[in-house]
């Protein structure tokens, strides 16, 4: 039975956490012999992606890709409304900013958490409008 990336990181999050701080060298041993045993260490990245993320929740912290055109763009001020938003909407976390430069959007933010995407890019509102013009 072939396990995901979410399954192993699981895993290894209640092994981590039910165990002793100390013993964390030898749970972390053991998991990459599981890894190599069940030909899966090519997913190592993706389980330390899903790992993180479980930490983070577990800490009540929730990562958010915000992607702007520029990097000088998100600045204290972004993140503080982010985490308002965030707070109004009931995520009853804080966020995480995991920054994404992607100069085609032109100006504006978009915004992932989780499966809910806020998309206030200028590149989103131009097809828009250009949409709307066309009907």
């Amino acid at each position: 039975m072939k396990l995901t990336s979410q399954q192993y990181a699981q895993a290894l999050f209640e092994a981590t956490t039910e165990t002793n701080p100390k013993d964390h060298d030898k749970v972390l041993d053991n998991f990459v012999k599981i890894l190599a045993q069940n030909g899966d260490l090519g997913k190592y990245d993706e389980i330390d992606a899903e790992f993180r993320k479980l930490k983070l929740e577990s800490q009540g912290i929730k990562e958010a890709e915000v992607t702007v055109a520029k990097e000088s763009e998100i600045n204290r001020s972004l993140i503080e409304q982010l985490n308002s938003v965030a707070e109004a909407t009931g995520l009853h976390s804080k966020l995480e900013i995991k920054q994404k430069i992607d100069e085609s959007i032109i100006g504006g933010v978009i915004v992932r958490v989780d499966d809910t995407l806020i998309d206030a890019s200028i590149k989103t509102q131009l097809n828009n409008l250009n949409k709307q013009l066309k009907l």
